[in-house]
């Protein structure tokens, strides 16, 4: 092994750790504002779900993993040590961005920080040639299939508002259905053609898709709960979601564990393998241990200036929106990691406070914040790429590629 990849492997693992540290707000804010846990004991909580996500992994196969290695760039040809000063550079913007966005305390995604970083040093390497795109035929089917069923949507919602109690909006309940019938037919075929589709694509697609359908979980979550607890006392209703919400928080602590830990393993992976260490794209399994193990540290020493974002500045939570939040998101991460697609823990978690908010009314929900939030969201995949663009631009002016 050059000592080069030693550098990279560890300066992979050093993102881990800080996509842990950035990250830590995901699995406990809710916890941390219901007041069900204090910051130390969800810390170690949080921690110890990210390190059990291996066993998730394990039993369902390290798929985000594949994706992210496999998926995004074209590295047959990537020659040599070329590669790992690639990934070098990718790591670069990678851990750049996300450093900028935990100093002003915004919860933005480091999943997206690293397909960015890929995108940029691929694009500075070679172009857009060394970018897999997503099969055009996939494409025009997706495409398809998100404009049926954003119009079935909008149809279905605009029969019930002409039958509903109250005047009649139909322009609104078009909209509406619409944008309800496209996220989750776009959901649907995003899960069916993630193959075809390619790492970028469905990133994209999934960083669009993934915080609307974690938003709507929680709310339909939250509103099931409010129906079936409303003829009960609120201190009683409270007593059980503080305790349900451990095992709601654990839940998403394992599917953030599992999620992000992989896309690492897919990196060390894929410098392994331009190494030459490894002659094909195949997981080790003392890369899966280190890569757990660091994501797990980085969560117990926290992240607590976006924990205070998350946890209160959205809005404000009781232990059954925390429960029903945590929940919903869970669910989300979990259907995306069994189909290997690398989404935003933080943006998914985000979307579901929103969504709990937004079942009292809209105006409970703090929509200054939120939308500083989603620019962060935005930008993300750009600036990080931006960020790597110029780094592997540096190398290559150093003579070293």
């Amino acid at each position: 092994m050059h000592e080069l990849t030693y550098a990279v492997i560890a300066l992979a693992l050093s993102f881990d750790f800080v996509n842990g540290f950035h990250d830590a707000a995901n699995a406990i804010a809710t916890i941390v504002a219901t007041k069900v846990l204090s910051p130390v004991h969800a810390v170690a909580m949080s921690a110890l779900g990210n390190l059990s996500g291996m066993v998730f992994g394990t039993i369902f196969g390290v798929h985000i993993a594949n994706t992210i290695g496999k998926g995004i760039l074209n590295t047959t040809d990537i020659n040599g040590m070329t590669g790992v000063y690639l990934i070098f550079a990718v790591l670069v913007g990678a851990i750049a961005w996300d450093l900028i966005t935990w100093i002003f305390g915004l919860p933005t995604s480091s999943s997206h920080a690293l397909v960015g970083g890929l995108m940029g040093a691929g694009l500075a390497m070679a172009g857009t040639g060394a970018i897999l795109g997503p099969a055009p035929e996939a494409l025009k089917m997706f495409i398809i299939y998100t404009l049926v069923g954003g119009g079935i949507g909008a149809l279905l919602n605009a029969a019930l508002d002409r039958v509903g109690e109250g005047k009649p909006h139909p322009k609104r309940a078009l909209i509406w259905g619409f944008a309800g019938g496209w996220v989750i037919s776009a959901a649907i075929a995003g899960w069916y053609y993630d193959k075809q589709l390619n790492g970028l694509a469905i990133s994209v697609i999934f960083m669009v898709v993934s915080p609307l359908v974690g938003l709507g979980m929680a709310f339909i979550i939250t509103s099931l709960v409010i129906r079936l607890c409303r003829h009960r006392k609120a201190t009683k209703v409270n007593w059980y979601f503080r305790k349900l919400q451990l095992v709601s928080s654990f839940f998403y602590s394992i599917m953030h564990g599992t999620s992000d830990a992989q896309k690492v393993i897919g990196i060390v992976t894929i410098t392994l393998v331009f190494d030459g260490t490894l002659k094909d794209f195949t997981v080790q399994y003392w890369t899966i241990v280190a890569c757990f193990g660091a994501i797990s540290l980085g969560t117990f020493f926290g992240g607590w200036k976006i924990v205070k974002t998350m946890a209160s500045k959205i809005t404000r939570l009781l232990p059954y929106q925390g429960f029903s939040a945590e929940t919903g998101g869970g669910l989300v991460l979990m259907t995306n990691a069994i189909f290997g697609i690398p989404v935003s823990t933080t943006h998914v978690i985000s979307s579901a406070i929103i969504g709990v908010g937004a079942t009292r009314r809209l105006s409970a929900v703090r929509w200054g914040v939120a939308r500083n939030v989603i620019w962060a969201w935005i930008i993300t995949i750009p600036a990080a790429a931006i960020i790597s663009y110029i780094a592997f631009g540096i190398i290559r002016m150093a003579g070293l590629v």
